[in-house]
């Protein structure tokens, strides 16, 4: 957010390069500030609720930023920081029941879309003022993150698009559950031997999965299982069927090719 701020602010200013007309707070990290000098330039006004969340980044990049690596409780402060903008902005969320934690995704979707709308008016100032002085700065790589977040707000907030793509991978997982073709992919998936996995960790897997994480644990349990395969023959036989598994090198045939043809196509 702040880098939005600094990279309109950039493009806003006459000469960047004349130290003497560069706004100081360019040099420093006060999200609130430079959002004044963006207002004065662009002749916008950021919502009132937008401004209070940059507040809380503020308070949080200038007091809390490490607080997850000093003991102690820094991270409750934090946490405090969060809720007091909640409850500024939304009062039907009740901080005081017993089973708060049941209103978290109220709490997340809340957060989320709010930072989805301010990332998005700051792209638009750029967009904008890119586009006016002959520059490229707005143009983004369609598969990347930030396309996804300032163009997916055009048609649905950031929390929904966070949804719909976790429920693109739930529904590709539950697809492969359920083995609906014998195109060769399929195959290879059935010939692979499968590791043993603790199925009551299994949930937990595919949540990191579905936000694009994967669980350190998973990883940990994964490499010693590797490491307990006896046979070289057979540890080396795995990693090269594993290889397959998302090489789009590899052209599987849907009718009649099989695992063994696939795989000797990434031997050659």
């Amino acid at each position: 957010m702040i880098l939005q701020e600094k990279q309109y602010l950039c493009l806003a200013i006459s000469d960047p390069t004349d130290t003497s007309t560069v706004p100081s707070c360019l040099l420093k990290h006060n999200h609130i500030e430079l959002e004044e000098y963006v207002k004065g330039y662009s002749g916008k006004s950021l919502p009132s609720n937008g401004r209070s969340l940059l507040g809380v980044f503020s308070e949080y990049y200038n007091n809390y930023r490490y607080a997850n690596y000093v003991p102690g409780d820094n991270s409750k402060k934090l946490e405090y920081v969060f809720v007091g903008f909640l409850k500024k902005l939304n009062s039907k969320f009740d901080f005081e029941e017993s089973c708060a934690a049941v209103q978290f995704e109220p709490f997340k979707q809340f957060y989320i879309n709010g930072l989805g709308k301010i990332a998005k008016y700051y792209y638009d100032l750029i967009a904008v003022k890119a586009r006016k002085i002959g520059t490229y700065t707005y143009e983004l790589d369609s598969y990347t993150n930030a396309a996804r977040v300032f163009w997916s707000t055009d048609r649905r907030s950031l929390y929904k698009q966070m949804v719909i793509e976790q429920e693109a991978v739930k529904e590709l997982l539950v697809h492969l559950y359920k083995d609906h073709g014998d195109c060769g992919v399929f195959k290879l998936l059935n010939e692979i031997q499968s590791l043993e996995f603790d199925d009551a960790l299994v949930n937990d897997y595919l949540a990191d999965l579905c936000e694009g994480k994967v669980n350190d644990w998973l990883i940990d349990w994964v490499d010693d299982l590797h490491e307990e395969m006896e046979s070289k023959e057979d540890k080396k036989e795995h990693h090269e069927l594993l290889s397959l598994i998302g090489n789009t090198s590899v052209l599987f045939d849907f009718e009649d090719e099989d695992v063994d043809e696939a795989r000797g196509e990434v031997d050659e």
